[in-house]
């Protein structure tokens, strides 16, 4: 018998989304200071880029703060029998519509334990029990992390099964 190997994906979810804003901030601060060398004066240009190396050193810090919040997982793709009864789990139908509606945070809940392999903070180890922990990750994430990981779980579990054509022209 051969083997499966199935299709692993990390995903990184700030913790600190405060530094992230900050960062974002610093960055559109230091484009906002590039000089117009056009039509500034030798020592306007010079001001201008004092200041952005100030806040580049500040958004260099804020980039480690940020980096050492930052948890990132490891997921594995599920087999096709465990990912079927998950998703026939979460989803029902609207009997009058016959529309099929996921529970999408049921889904998550269900499969992330099941697919976290590993759990890593700033390149270390975190004791991370999926079981028990997921509902509380759930719970404590914004949208775009939880479509992010919505993401990330359907393309697991939905991989590539075959060479396209044009890989092979």
């Amino acid at each position: 018998m051969f083997a499966i190997k199935r299709p692993t994906k990390t995903v990184d979810i700030v913790t600190d989304l405060d530094a992230l804003n900050q960062a974002v901030e610093l960055k559109q601060q230091i484009d906002d200071a590039t000089p117009n060398t056009s039509v500034m004066t030798e020592a306007e240009i010079g001001a201008a880029v004092k200041t952005q190396n100030t806040l580049r050193r500040e958004l260099k810090a804020k980039l480690k703060t940020i980096d050492e919040s930052t948890v990132t997982f490891t997921l594995r793709g599920l087999g096709s029998s465990q990912w079927n009864q998950i998703v026939l789990a979460t989803t029902t139908v609207d009997q009058k519509t016959g529309k099929q509606e996921r529970d999408i945070n049921g889904l998550l809940m269900e499969a992330l334990p099941a697919m976290i392999v590993n759990t890593e903070q700033h390149g270390e180890p975190v004791e991370f029990d999926p079981a028990a922990d997921v509902p509380a990750l759930l719970d404590a994430i914004v949208d775009t992390q939880t479509v992010e990981l919505l993401v990330a779980v359907q393309q697991l579990n939905t991989p590539q099964v075959e060479v396209p054509k044009a890989l092979r022209e």
